[in-house]
């Protein structure tokens, strides 16, 4: 529950939370009243010039602690030192919003708490000061906070729950204004000749499917495609996974959340481009219609792709929707985002997302983008694209002999992009689902792209080069 509120006296049974960052930032706590030796204390902190962080007992009607956050020596990100710190905050809270949206962010996404299977729920109760001039700018800010959790709601949902079908029920009934939902549907995709989506879900029960969704701006402005994977369970077929691999593969669909709710976010802003995004969902479950390593595959493309790994989908159901979406519209470039590969997860752990392109527009916004969301550029060049053409057929879906698998698999994915597209591939596994507390991320699912991509998409077609 949030409340926002005019001023302090509208406050009952609650807690005061205060950052401050220099000493006349301790005028603010003049309404209480405070004693001379609480007042020395602070004062003494400052003094100190470090970060640290005090607890005042008042046992009042209205507030029943005030915690102080010192922020003082700018030699620790802020961001860090509040994640460090979090956790003193209690869950009835009471504190003054600032245009700059760091205390509210890291409230809601550190207190964040997937809940919904629980017979007992928790709650924050959060009573927002804000001055009038702030206001619009916090309910824009607690509308993009609401798409953040959503997308974590849906990345932690149980896997029984999030079939294909009940997926696309769920894109359904989410309330677009301006943005236009198209849902392919297994027929079609045989039909379409969408082979690599098909085989990657067919031999589950819950049959795959394609959700296009569309927001067209203006028909003269440049068009930008994202294509991510729904892959509601990941069980890596007759190359399964092993020990606690199998464990958490609910994540798979990550990518795809965060892009949902990106078109959310930017459903009703006003835009410089036309935005259009695939999500090819499927599960990978194992039966005797499930492909086999050795299995040659027919694309979209009419590309052949020889199985070397049946634990490689995504590269097949991304490498569909890439064909797809590049046959059929006129594009200026394609992004794909996925939970991809281990060697990203050994090379940049929870800290960063790998970002591979040739884009430049896009890259350099995105690694200079002041979010908690942050990348690192991976090598490419012609060498990895080499490196997925095969003996038997066109391209291979597993090169287990080049290790860096991450480069390797954007030159997979470009293969796919039939009319040359300027195209951009993030690696966002483990950044995704995190299994510590990191930052403002708290245990398993993240929010990762919904806030830095649609920060990137306000001001793409701004600029004449993009």
């Amino acid at each position: 529950m949030l409340q926002i509120i005019n001023n302090y006296t509208e406050v009952q049974k609650s807690n005061l939370f205060f950052l401050f960052t220099n000493k006349f930032d301790a005028e603010k706590l003049t309404f209480l009243n405070l004693w001379e030796n609480i007042l020395s204390k602070i004062e003494s902190l400052f003094e100190k010039q470090k970060n640290t962080s005090l607890k005042i007992y008042l046992g009042r009607d209205d507030f029943e602690e005030v915690i102080l956050f010192f922020y003082l020596d700018r030699k620790q990100d802020i961001h860090h030192f509040l994640w460090e710190n979090i956790d003193k905050i209690p869950e009835k809270i009471t504190f003054e919003y600032h245009k700059d949206n760091i205390l509210l962010d890291s409230i809601i996404l550190w207190k964040y708490d997937y809940s919904e299977y629980k017979q007992e729920k928790k709650e924050l109760e959060i009573n927002l000061l804000c001055p009038e001039i702030y206001k619009k700018n916090l309910l824009e800010r607690l509308s993009t906070l609401k798409n953040i959790t959503d997308a974590r709601d849906i990345v932690n949902k149980p896997s029984c729950d999030k079939t294909p079908e009940k997926y696309v029920s769920a894109i359904k009934n989410i309330k677009f204004k301006n943005t236009r939902v198209k849902v392919i549907d297994y027929e079609d995709i045989k039909r379409e000749g969408l082979w690599l989506l098909e085989a990657v879900g067919k031999a589950s029960n819950y049959k795959p499917k394609l959700v296009i969704l569309e927001r067209i701006v203006d028909k003269k402005l440049p068009y930008v495609w994202f294509v991510w994977k729904w892959i509601t369970f990941d069980t890596g077929w007759l190359n399964i996974k092993v020990e606690d691999y199998m464990y958490g593969m609910k994540d798979d669909m990550a990518g795809s959340a965060s892009l949902l709710f990106m078109m959310k976010e930017l459903d009703d802003k006003e835009l410089n481009c036309n935005i259009i995004t695939a999500l090819p969902i499927a599960e990978n479950s194992i039966s005797g219609d499930a492909y086999r390593p050795g299995d040659i595959l027919t694309s979209y493309s009419w590309k052949t792709v020889e199985i070397t790994n049946t634990d490689a989908e995504w590269r097949l159901v991304l490498a569909d929707g890439i064909s797809y979406i590049s046959k059929n519209y006129t594009l200026e470039s394609i992004t794909t985002i996925a939970t991809l590969t281990g060697a990203c997860m050994v090379a940049l752990w929870y800290n960063y997302a790998g970002i591979m392109w040739d884009n430049r527009h896009f890259i350099d916004h995105l690694l200079q983008n002041e979010t908690f969301e942050s990348y690192w550029e991976l090598p490419l060049n012609d060498f990895y694209i080499e490196k997925t053409k095969w003996k038997i057929s066109d391209f291979i879906n597993y090169t287990s002999w080049v290790m860096a698998g991450s480069s390797m698999w954007w030159a997979f994915l470009k293969n796919f992009c039939l009319k040359n597209e300027k195209f951009t591939h993030i690696d966002i596994a483990w950044v995704s689902f995190v299994k510590e507390k990191y930052g403002l991320y708290n245990v398993w699912a993240t929010w990762f792209w919904v806030d830095s991509l649609s920060t990137l998409l306000l001001e793409y077609g701004k600029n004449s080069e993009r």
